[in-house]
């Protein structure tokens, strides 16, 4: 492979933090990966390389094998959730794909991780209910800047169903006021453009007022402590829990906002295919997990009891 795809590190391995710094590289130059996702890519990777550096020694990534690869994502499988696992496991096998272009392999690895399943049989998406929506909007303190800032976020996330990523990578530039629309790079690399309601586009412009001048990120939602730097998806995902926390929600993610939306389009007449538009998703086996939500469609679908079966 020439240089500008391996970044210069053909054949050569140097250590973790270099297979990081080059990995990121290609996701970001070459695969058009979001800076967020090239640094989430690299938390999961980073633990696995350094398992890998103990177990081939010097000889780097070249002893690494098939059975190997499995046996790491197994373990992960006892110790993590299966909505992270599944992030771990494409992580790694994303660097396996790059590392074999790179040479740093003798074969391709990436089979080897093996698919993941998250969505289990029995196991249905989760929505929060219409007053616990309200608890959790009423929480942050709109008299200051972090209190809006978590209004302007979460208000996004339920009324749009946006991801954790998505909601983090969105970028200033990508808002157009006049015609009220923000565009979001979504999951895959692709763009998505969805409309602005009203009651979002006000919350934006209030949290904006707040938003620190003179930052050089332009992502929208900044860290309002220590250097004001760009969220990332993680800590989307924490400004949730801790403001459901708060409203006495229990444990609540960002994507539990997500089936929230989609129950919200169901229990307003909306359609499956109105969710998985707004959604972004790819696969109509994912909306169709949202089936459950729609209560009046599947009462059509239920055939009447025959009432002779009773006459005994």
């Amino acid at each position: 492979m020439s240089e500008d795809v391996t970044y210069g590190l053909v054949g050569d391995w140097r250590g973790v933090e270099d297979a990081l710094r080059c990995f990121a590289q290609y996701l970001t130059g070459v695969k058009g990966s979001s800076v967020a996702t090239a640094e989430c890519y690299s938390r999961h990777v980073r633990p696995f390389l350094a398992v890998v550096v103990g177990f081939a020694d010097a000889g780097g990534l070249r002893e690494l094998s098939a059975v190997r690869v499995r046996s790491y994502v197994t373990d992960l499988g006892g110790r993590y959730a299966a909505e992270s696992l599944k992030l771990a496991a494409t992580s790694i096998r994303s660097f396996l794909g790059f590392a074999w272009m790179s040479g740093w392999t003798d074969s391709d690895l990436r089979g080897a991780v093996g698919p993941v399943v998250t969505h289990r049989s029995g196991r249905l998406p989760r929505a929060i209910s219409d007053e616990e929506v309200r608890r959790l909007l009423a929480g942050p303190d709109r008299g200051t800047g972090m209190g809006v800032r978590d209004y302007a976020l979460l208000l996004l996330l339920v009324r749009l169903g946006l991801r954790a990523g998505e909601a983090a990578g969105l970028r200033l530039d990508d808002i157009d006021w006049s015609a009220a629309t923000m565009t979001l790079r979504a999951k895959g690399g692709g763009l998505r453009t969805l409309p602005i309601p009203e009651d979002v586009g006000q919350a934006l412009v209030a949290y904006l007022r707040y938003r620190p001048a003179g930052v050089a990120d332009r992502e929208v939602f900044l860290q309002l402590r220590g250097n004001h730097g760009r969220m990332t998806s993680s800590a989307v995902t924490q400004v949730v829990a801790r403001n459901a926390a708060r409203a006495g929600l229990g444990t609540v993610r960002a994507h539990r906002l997500r089936h929230t939306t989609a129950r919200a389009i169901l229990a307003t007449g909306g359609t499956l295919a109105e969710v998985s538009e707004l959604l972004g998703h790819h696969s109509g086996h994912v909306t169709s997990l949202y089936a459950s939500f729609d209560v009046a469609s599947l009462r059509e679908l239920v055939r009447p009891w025959p009432a002779e079966v009773f006459d005994v």
